[in-house]
């Protein structure tokens, strides 16, 4: 007998079934091909909630209302304040030693000081100083027996020291008890000799008092009148030039090094002043409020403008601020952000936004992937992103000028093309 093949049959029709099989998945596949080509060539975005700032960048000169009340030229000085510190007028704020004063005029005053208290207290029959007198006569005595002391020990690493206190106790004893120094002196000799020792002593040391309240501040670059809160709304484009032209941005260390000074600042009012180009001022004008961010700090600060001056193309504006900021007492320049308008709402780039029939509009994905026109209206836009008014916004009637209609628009989180001028609607791009 033969041998009996059947089974071949069935594989071929079993292959023919597959082939048919992949068949039909290539023609589906190949149907959405064109579709799916072109969604990846069409970038999207969600429709969010964003923020558009209408604002110029400068950089600006700081004016305080201060006043410096003295330069140090030479001699050293002593502080009673520190820098930032407050003061009330009249306040002792530092002594200038002009010179070095003669440590014996300073001993010869408080001894004729002595004798005279001494003296006038006599004649009023009293004798204030007795006690004094007294508690020199222990400490000379006790000093005397250290001395003895120390010599019979043979100490002596402390007998110089003990003799020197020992003639001071002495000399303040004879000076009280009128034994010297002055004692052949009356009254008003005395007196004459005090005025003559206190013009000297005087005439070497400089004391330094505010003349008003405020805060003090060490230092000075030179430019306090120029850049003065008060006078400021004078400053002219010459006088600008000037401020540009120098060298305002030293350190506080290198401010005080320039020129030893000690200031009083008055308040915390302070004005910035800025050129910019005249077509980006178009929109500041006098007593309008503006908003003013300082370089490095997210703060933003509450200012008015002051003034505005037309120089040429250019136009130079003073803001006045009254908010503390650090290092408030030498910053002279300062990089600065004029946020001139805030506009929040759906934010979308500009390239998704596109004319159709003289109507502005973008395309929204919907959930099967086709595109569909939803007209839009503007709030404000930048170099490259618009705030839209989202759900509905109103718009004269195209049928009846004297009507209003409200017009259906986008939502947030809608889905949108961004590049609208590349896709039609009704098209499906995924």
């Amino acid at each position: 007998m033969g041998n009996i093949r059947k089974p071949k049959k069935i594989k071929k029709r079993k292959n023919r079934g597959l082939y048919l099989a992949i068949l039909i998945v290539i023609l589906y596949f190949g149907s959405r091909m064109t579709p799916l080509l072109n969604a990846s060539a069409q970038n999207t975005c969600v429709i969010e909630y964003g923020k558009i700032e209408n604002s110029i960048e400068s950089v600006g000169f700081i004016a305080r209302e201060e006043k410096i009340l003295t330069t140090i030229n030479n001699g050293d000085v002593k502080y009673f304040v520190s820098e930032g510190e407050r003061v009330a007028k009249g306040q002792k704020l530092a002594e200038i030693y002009l010179e070095q004063l003669d440590e014996r005029s300073r001993k010869d005053l408080e001894a004729i000081n002595l004798r005279l208290q001494n003296i006038k207290g006599k004649q009023d029959g009293q004798d204030f100083f007795k006690a004094d007198v007294e508690k020199l006569d222990k400490q000379i005595s006790t000093l005397t027996k250290l001395i003895q002391q120390d010599l019979r020990e043979e100490k002596y690493e402390r007998i110089a020291d003990y003799k020197e206190e020992l003639k001071g106790l002495l000399d303040k004893k004879s000076i009280i008890a009128g034994e010297k120094s002055f004692s052949g002196k009356n009254v008003v000799q005395l007196e004459q000799q005090k005025s003559q020792l206190e013009n000297k002593v005087n005439s070497s040391v400089q004391t330094i008092y505010s003349d008003s309240s405020g805060f003090v501040a060490l230092g000075s670059d030179g430019f306090e009148e120029l850049l003065n809160y008060k006078l400021l709304h004078e400053i002219t484009g010459k006088q600008f030039k000037l401020l540009k032209d120098s060298n305002l941005d030293l350190s506080p260390e290198e401010t005080q090094k320039e020129k030893l000074a000690i200031r009083i600042i008055k308040n915390h009012k302070w004005s910035v002043v800025v050129e910019i180009d005249a077509e980006q001022g178009e929109g500041i004008e006098k007593g309008k409020n503006v908003r003013i961010r300082t370089a490095g700090q997210n703060k933003e600060l509450e200012a008015v403008v002051r003034n505005v001056t037309d120089e040429e193309d250019k136009k130079i504006v003073i803001f006045d601020l009254d908010e503390f900021i650090a290092d408030f007492y030498n910053i002279r320049t300062m990089a600065v952000e004029i946020v001139l308008s805030q506009h929040e709402g759906a934010i979308v780039p500009n390239s998704s936004i596109i004319e159709k029939e003289g109507v502005k509009g973008v395309y929204t994905v919907d959930i099967g992937g086709v595109l569909n026109f939803k007209p839009v209206k503007t709030q404000i836009s930048n170099k490259e992103f618009s705030i839209l008014y989202d759900g509905s916004f109103e718009q004269e009637s195209r049928d009846d000028p004297n009507r209003v209609e409200q017009i259906k628009t986008i939502n947030l989180y809608d889905e949108i093309v961004i590049n609208a001028d590349k896709v039609k609607e009704g098209k499906r791009i995924r």
